[in-house]
Order: structure tokens, then C-alpha cells, then sequence
């Protein structure tokens, strides 16, 4: 596998082999570190949108106030807020002198205090106590994107964050943090997380050590709605059972799991509805796909050696781009399934019902996807074989709407 997304294809199975392999190319071009830093914007760039965006960088940078250093972490006793009534800017005051906003009702007040960005809705708690008590019961949003830290402060920046509001938190986004030599606080920040029932959480590592493990407590995130992971080892599942009966959303970028944790996943997740796995890695692995809710899946440039969708009633998308040698799709039960690509005629042993799809064969009955509208395909024209390949493949799926083709030439 080409990890650095170029160039010739090599095939890893753990990051020891990624390690090697870039501290061979580093040889003769950038170092290992910096190749794999070329990847983390892409892969944070394939992750659901952020609920508030980040502040402009320039104007951030240019501003020198108080506010710029105010504290996500600051007691009451920190805060000079007056009693007896708001301080507006006269500014921002309507045309008749009065402060309308304070007067909205607390659960409107919170709403637009969690459409601000993290360090901003914290700074509301200075404009009067009514504010401070609507900051304490607004869900709180955390994205690192948010806060000046300096790197090596920005983990703890963010664990006091979460320990220091007495509210819910609602979503929590770390993209640009290295939680490298940061283990207890790491530790502190997940635990927290679970106790105050998050809801939404991306954590992504940046991303050094490549294979550093993810602390236990993230399987007691009960609350969790939707779950991305990057840069990490999952934990072991064998000795921490996995508790998210809420999960509809799960993603695993660039990180290591075994197979018995991803079937503990599925069992354990009887809501989850999709399923991602970019660059995952793991070693002689392969992915078998057993759940009564799931609708869709995705395999990005994974080590996964099989893909096998044994029984997964409600699946509609499985959607797939592999880069290894030839590679089993077995399809068992999925009487929904609706999208699939893209199958590699080249890489990919299509299997449908038990029965091994060859080009030129009879199909039979057992060996169609009645229920298929899309298919994806990669096709090089100039292999007899693939060619013929996709004209039966066209007989296993009657129903067939749409199909995409990619032609794929030969090299010489």
C-alpha cells in the first residue's frame, strides 16, 4: 500500500512495515514523519464537517486584547462579571438603548451561545450572571481548532476544558493535536468524555507514535452518536467490552484493530447504521460484516485480506477501493444491497451466495443480487478476461440502473 498517496503500491499489514518502509524513502527524499503528515489533511479532509467553523487565522493572529488569553478553565472567583446587569457594548445596542438579546428566553440564549466558536461562547460568562448560568447549561463544543495552546499545552488545554464545564458535552473535534508523551492527560480527556456523555466525538492523533494506544475508556462512551478515530491502536475488546448501544456513525482512519475488535464492534453496536475504515490496518486480517442495522460501508486503501458480508439484512452501500493483491468480496446475505463498487476486475474474486463469479459462467439464481441498482467497475479492456468478466457480471444483478465504468490501461 502506497501510504503517502503516490506513486508505486506497497502492501502493510502493521506500522512497524510503514515505519521501515518510510525510513527507506527518507533515504532518498523527505523523512518518514514528514510523509505521513502529507496524509493527515486528506484523511481529515474525508471527516464529517465541523459544527462551527474555526476563527480566521489572520484576524486571531493580529488581535493583542485580554480576551485573546481568556480562560476556558477560569473559576467563578476569576471572573469579575457585574451583578446587577449586563455590560453591552454600546455598540451592538439596538436604536432604543435596550439589550433585547438577555431578554430570550435561556434555551435560545444557549442555542446561539453552541453556534459560537469554543473560546468565544466561554467568554459570554463575562457579560453578566444570567450569561454564566446559560454558558454552565449550554451542551458544550470543543474543537481544538478553537483554542491557542501551544502544542505541548494543548492536550491538557483540552482535557481542563471538558473537566471545567458543568454542563453536558454535546461534540468534541481534535484534528491538530499530538497526544505524543501526553498519556495521563490523554487518559483524563477520554475519561471525562464518558462521564459527561458525549455525544459526538472525532480524535484524531497527530500523529506520532503511529501505533499509540487509544485509552480503554473510549468502549465506556455510551452516549457516543457518531464515533471517528484516527492515528491510534484500538483497545483490546477482550478485555474491555464495548458499551455504545447509541452508535449510528463509526469511522476508523489510519489506525490498528483486529478482527475479533471489529466483531465485537458490530455486536455491541446494534444502531450503528454506517461504517468507514480508511487506511486500517491489521495483519492477515479480514473483514467480516455481521449486523442487523448497518446500511452502509466503506473500505478506503485498507490491509483487510477479505471482505465477507456474511449476514447484514439492511446493508445498501458497500462501497470499497483496495489496493493489494487479489482480493475475495463474498457476499452472503444482503438482500438490500443496492450500490457496490468499485470491483476491481483485476484485484477483486467476486462471490455471491457461495457460488465464485467466473467470466463466461451460467448464472444462476443463487448467484444474482436481484435487489443491486448501481455497480461500480474497473475494467481493463484489453485483458480478454476482464472484459468477458463484466458482461456476466451484468447477468448477476437483473435489476441493474446504472453502471459506471472506469477503463483501466495497460502499462508497458
Amino acid at each position: 500500500m502506497d501510504a503517502a498517496g503516490g506513486g508505486g503500491e506497497e502492501v502493510f499489514v502493521t506500522y512497524a512495515q510503514i515505519g521501515a518502509y518510510f525510513s527507506l524513502l527518507a533515504l532518498e527524499g523527505p523523512s518518514a514523519q514528514d510523509r505521513i503528515d502529507r496524509i493527515v489533511p486528506y484523511l481529515i479532509s474525508l471527516l464529517p464537517p465541523p459544527f462551527v467553523p474555526a476563527p480566521d487565522a489572520d484576524a486571531d493572529e493580529s488581535s493583542d486584547s485580554d480576551d485573546d488569553h481568556f480562560s476556558l478553565t477560569s473559576s467563578d472567583d476569576d471572573i469579575a462579571a457585574p451583578a446587577d446587569g449586563p455590560a453591552v457594548d454600546p455598540a451592538a445596542q439596538d436604536g432604543d438603548g435596550q439589550d433585547h438579546i438577555s431578554r430570550l428566553p435561556d434555551d435560545l440564549l444557549s442555542n446561539i451561545v453552541s453556534c459560537l466558536p469554543t473560546n468565544e461562547a466561554a467568554r459570554t460568562m463575562v457579560l453578566s450572571t444570567r450569561w454564566r448560568s446559560v454558558w454552565a447549561a449550554t451542551p458544550l463544543l470543543v474543537d481544538d481548532t478553537h483554542l491557542r495552546a501551544a502544542d505541548r499545552h494543548a492536550v491538557r488545554a483540552l482535557s481542563r476544558c471538558v473537566a471545567a464545564h458543568p454542563g453536558p458535552v454535546r461534540a468534541v473535534r481534535v484534528t491538530h493535536t499530538s497526544f505524543h508523551r501526553q498519556e495521563y492527560a490523554l487518559e483524563r480527556l477520554v475519561a471525562s468524555l464518558a462521564a459527561k456523555n458525549v455525544q459526538d466525538l472525532i480524535l484524531f492523533n497527530r500523529p506520532w507514535p503511529l501505533d499509540m494506544p487509544l485509552p480503554d475508556d473510549i468502549l465506556s462512551c455510551g452516549s457516543l452518536t457518531r464515533l471517528y478515530i484516527g492515528f491510534w491502536r484500538f483497545p483490546d475488546t477482550a478485555a474491555h467490552q464495548p458499551a455504545f448501544p447509541n452508535l449510528h456513525e463509526l469511522g476508523l482512519f489510519h489506525s490498528i484493530i483486529e478482527d475479533r475488535d471489529v466483531d465485537a464492534l458490530l455486536a455491541h453496536c446494534s444502531k450503528l447504521r454506517i461504517l468507514s475504515f480508511a487506511m486500517a490496518y491489521s495483519c492477515g486480517s479480514r473483514l467480516r460484516i455481521r449486523s442487523s442495522s448497518l446500511r452502509v460501508m466503506m473500505e478506503w486503501r485498507c490491509g483487510f485480506n477479505e471482505i465477507i458480508v456474511e449476514d447484514a439484512p439492511c446493508l445498501e452501500r458497500l462501497l470499497f477501493h483496495s489496493i493489494s493483491d487479489r482480493r475475495p468480496v463474498r457476499i452472503v446475505n444482503a438482500p438490500r444491497l443496492e450500490v457496490l463498487g468499485f470491483l476491481d476486475l483485476q484485484i477483486h474474486a467476486l462471490e455471491i451466495g457461495g457460488i465464485v463469479i467466473r467470466a463466461g459462467m451460467n448464472v444462476r439464481a443463487s448467484a444474482m443480487l436481484p435487489s443491486l441498482k448501481i455497480l461500480a467497475v474497473k475494467v481493463q479492456f484489453s485483458h480478454a478476461t476482464e472484459a468477458k468478466m463484466l458482461h456476466t457480471l451484468l447477468r448477476c444483478f437483473p435489476h441493474l440502473q446504472t453502471l459506471h465504468v472506469m477503463v483501466v490501461y495497460a502499462s508497458y
